[in-house]
């Protein structure tokens, strides 16, 4: 078991986490701020979009450059797994992050995050590596 990468794993993705969170509770807060024209007008609708696609965009690239960086190859089942698991997520808690001073419960962060780190601690290539007979370096 390679507990550095585990280790770098955990670290990445807590630290998307928080960008994402902290991305969503800015953009919202933003969103909340933009004044109706109208009092059945749909103001902040655009600032919103933008909000939900932006931390949508930006957990993937979160964790690949995060791991990237770190000297970690073959992180694909985090960026694939991990980012759907963000959408659903941050769609489930949106409300909750969509007031002032609002988050999403911690439980929610903490099990994400170890999910996250679970995906990207498995190395799917020292499974071939195994079977080829070579040893990891």
């Amino acid at each position: 078991m390679d507990y550095v990468r585990i280790l770098k794993a955990a670290v990445v993705t807590a630290i998307s986490t928080a960008a994402g969170h902290l991305t969503m509770s800015a953009g919202f807060a933003w969103a909340r701020g933009q004044e109706p024209d109208h009092p059945d007008d749909w103001s902040g609708l655009p600032e919103f979009g933008a909000t939900v696609l932006a931390t949508w965009i930006l957990m993937p690239l979160a964790l690949w450059i995060g791991m990237r960086v770190l000297g970690e190859r073959r992180t694909w089942l985090q960026i694939l797994l991990g980012t759907p698991l963000w959408v659903g997520v941050s769609s489930v808690y949106i409300d909750d992050v969509d007031r002032p001073g609002g988050l999403m419960p911690i439980p929610v962060l903490v099990a994400f995050v170890l999910t996250g780190t679970l995906l990207g601690a498995y190395d799917l290539g020292s499974a071939h590596d195994d079977e080829a007979g070579t040893e990891r370096a």
